[in-house]
């Protein structure tokens, strides 16, 4: 115990001693001034001047032709056959939904979408031989400056059946045209012809179906265009055509790919009423009265599916 007890004395001896110590330089030593610390001052760093984005180059177009080069080109009609136009096997046709309306008299076509291109042909503002306003559909388009150039369906052929020895030809042609020369507006709907169901119908572009029914089509000799893209070029009527009984004819810029010609004129497809509701057409779609009229109801320049 008294061990214990000289030990503790001894360590709070020591620690006297060096608080002594300690107090004794804090004590000796004067005590400093307190210091004002210097006002800090700070240069204001100039904000960044936004940068703006640059801004894509859009392509240039062709020169709009003179009135008289166009007066110049080969008109692309019902009955034409232009070698220049486009086809299937040249381009992929995309739904776009959108028409497109001449604001021109003429409008020059184009066989690509360069601004090198030198027009082709010619396609009116008004349908041949019945003298209606003309469209046609809208089925690509190629960015550049003035809204670019779009791919839009023509009423011609390129070729017909039997040129060359081949006994087919492109039901359907298309071609590149200056989106400044057309007024072009959206549709929310497009016919299509199911060649291997035989069925016609109209679709809206979310894919509902607001009228369908079962047609009459072509044979193999005579077929019926499949697998291709086309317009409504007109829906009219015609009563010197007595079998369509004053019902309207709805006129496409599709062709027969197997007949070069029929009626007096280059094989062109069209949907009409035919009293008969058996048997086969020449290519023709075979449709009802009323679904005559439904799709008369269209704009022209609706696009069109044959598959």
């Amino acid at each position: 115990m008294r061990r214990s007890t000289l030990i503790a004395t001894t360590a709070g001896v020591v620690v006297l001693a060096v608080a002594a110590v300690v107090v004794g330089v804090t004590l000796g030593s004067p005590t400093p001034e307190p210091t004002r610390a210097a006002r800090a001052t700070t240069t204001p760093t100039p904000s960044a001047t936004p940068t703006a984005s640059p801004r894509p180059t859009l392509s240039a177009v062709p020169a709009a032709p003179s009135d008289a080069t166009l007066a110049a080109l080969p008109l692309a009609f019902h009955d034409a056959v232009v070698p220049q136009l486009l086809d299937g096997g040249d381009v992929e046709p995309e739904d776009t939904w959108q028409i497109a309306t001449p604001r021109t008299p003429l409008v020059a076509l184009y066989a690509s979408p360069s601004s090198r291109a030198r027009p082709v042909a010619t396609l009116s503002h008004l349908v041949s031989t019945i003298n209606r306003p003309a469209a046609t559909a809208v089925w690509g388009r190629s960015p550049g400056r003035d809204g670019g150039m779009l791919l839009v369906s023509t009423p011609s052929r390129n070729r017909t059946p039997g040129d060359g020895g081949d006994p087919d030809a492109p039901s359907a042609t298309f071609a590149w045209a200056r989106a400044a020369d057309f007024t072009v507006t959206r549709t929310d709907r497009m016919i299509t012809v199911d060649v291997a169901a035989s069925t016609v119908s109209v679709v809206t572009r979310k894919g509902k179906v607001t009228a369908t029914e079962a047609a009459r089509l072509g044979t193999p000799q005579d077929p019926t265009p499949a697998d291709t893209a086309t317009y409504v070029e007109a829906a009219y009527v015609d009563t010197r055509v007595a079998y369509t009984q004053g019902n309207p004819i709805i006129l496409t810029g599709a062709h027969s790919s197997r007949i070069p010609s029929y009626g007096g004129n280059a094989a062109l497809t069209a949907l009409h009423y035919y009293p008969d509701p058996t048997g086969s057409s020449h290519g023709c779609v075979r449709i009802s009265a009323e679904m005559t009229k439904t799709l008369a109801a269209l704009p022209v320049g609706t696009p069109i599916r044959f598959s």
